[in-house]
């Protein structure tokens, strides 16, 4: 989920740049209020699932509120994206498409290495686990019922994706790649770290 959460950040500042021309904003201006609110209502549904029908029960007083917080931020951040991008997909497209998104020559290795990064994420949040070392996004019971980690890592690659797709749609097409290439580097380097936890203490190359 790490590299998600990282690159919904980034992708905001870079999406402000190149702005369309008055004509063409105006004609895409309902389409884009209207992927804007169901974003915005799947980023609430999201948030309210992850501090709600998670349990934080076997987590400390002092640690349980921020724990809360960081799951109400992945849950919020993959509904938002995942509701913004299928309703994208749903929307009349307003310039032709430069190229498919996903059987691309570029595309299709990168949307490849996004799925994999999760697969990633999963094996090596599982390894330090399996070691006695506690998760810090989400929390200890998520990660330990194998099923619903699994689940919510297709949720976060779905929303990945989704990431991706909203730049195809905008027009953004260099964007596009540059944000999937970012990700499975930013994916790569998390998982690494996750691997290095047992020894480093969670420090991303410390020790």
């Amino acid at each position: 989920m790490k590299p998600l959460l990282m690159l919904l950040l980034t992708s905001a500042m870079l999406a402000a740049q190149a702005p369309a021309p008055a004509a063409a904003a105006a004609k895409s201006a309902p389409a884009t209020k209207k992927i804007l609110l169901t974003g915005i209502a799947g980023a609430v549904a999201g948030a309210v699932a992850g501090t709600r029908a998670l349990s934080f029960s076997t987590i400390a007083p002092n640690d349980r509120g921020a724990h809360e917080i960081r799951a109400g931020i992945v849950y919020g951040a993959i509904g938002g994206v995942l509701s913004a991008s299928v309703t994208s997909s749903f929307m009349p497209g307003e310039e032709p498409t430069v190229h498919n998104f996903f059987w691309d020559r570029w595309n299709t290795p990168l949307l490849a290495g996004m799925l994999t990064v999760h697969g990633l994420d999963y094996a090596s949040t599982r390894y330090f686990r399996d070691r006695g070392k506690d998760e810090w996004l989400l929390t200890n019971g998520v990660v330990d019922n194998r099923a619903g980690f699994a689940a919510t890592e297709i949720a976060a690659a779905a929303s990945g994706v989704g990431l991706v797709y909203l730049f195809h749609r905008s027009g953004h097409h260099r964007l596009e790649r540059v944000i999937a290439g970012v990700y499975i580097g930013v994916g790569v380097t998390s998982a690494v770290a996750n691997y290095r936890y047992p020894a480093s203490g969670h420090g991303l190359f410390g020790h």
